[in-house]
């Protein structure tokens, strides 16, 4: 990530470090229009008790948030790991069911916050006109762009391993995993229809800082916000990428 100040996080007992990906992030942030806060299926991280803080420290500073979860090549990746078809097909009911649960009663418990929130599934959003004319122009850039691909490729490695056969299944699932959520990373404002849109989560995902320098991968209001949780002493807590 680039040196940026830490950002201010808010008044006494917060529990987040939160850090501008850049300054126009940091300039979005400021304007509190929108933030979408991913939360990924099967990652212990985000417990009932966690998204309802994050929806606490974000419904606060935004008008509005979209709580997304990906529901869409959550079945296929399982199956990629070696589950056979009824296993995986049981495991994704479950876990899909799970962080429904988790998503809802977070929302009833985080209090009156004053922003707009919404909860919605990647399979809902991927109907968007929005949503569908910025993944066509982003799968094309991946197949013309070799830095994009590269990136991306680099990505999965990051999440699966270093050794990972490109050619593999676990790999290819990886890669449509992430192209699913690409167009939220780059270009949530067109996805979602809103002025700017800020997305909020635990690291930064490894893909961005490789595109920091290709504007054409980014919708101008497109804004990243690094929200890392402290414990009391002040030190971090750690959290996996998925």
């Amino acid at each position: 990530m680039p040196s940026q100040p830490d950002f201010e996080v808010g008044g006494e007992g917060a529990v987040f470090e939160a850090r501008p990906f850049t300054t126009n992030c940091e300039c979005l942030v400021e304007k509190g229009e929108h933030a979408l806060v991913g939360v990924s299926v099967g990652n212990g991280y985000f417990s009932q008790y966690r998204i309802a803080q994050l929806l606490d420290w974000t419904g606060r500073r935004f008008a509005s948030v979209d709580v997304l979860y990906a529901d869409l090549h959550v079945e296929s990746a399982f199956r990629a790991s070696g589950m056979d078809p009824e296993h995986a097909a049981r495991r994704t009911h479950r876990a899909l069911r799970d962080v429904r649960r988790r998503i809802r009663r977070a929302v009833e418990s985080a209090g009156d916050v004053p922003a707009r929130v919404r909860t919605v599934a990647l399979s809902e959003i991927a109907e968007f006109p929005g949503y569908r004319t910025a993944a066509r122009r982003i799968d094309r850039e991946i197949e013309q762009n070799p830095l994009l691909r590269a990136a991306c490729e680099d990505h999965v490695r990051h999440v699966l391993g270093p050794a990972e056969d490109p050619e593999g299944a676990r790999f290819r699932a990886g890669m449509d995993y992430l192209r699913a959520e690409l167009p939220f990373l780059l270009s949530s404002p067109e996805v979602l229809d809103v002025a700017s849109s800020v997305c909020c989560y635990h690291v930064l995902m490894p893909v961005l800082p490789r595109l920091r320098g290709e504007a054409s991968c980014f919708h101008p209001r497109q804004g990243h916000l690094v929200l890392r949780p402290l414990r009391p002493d002040g030190t971090y807590e750690d959290a996996e990428v998925s």
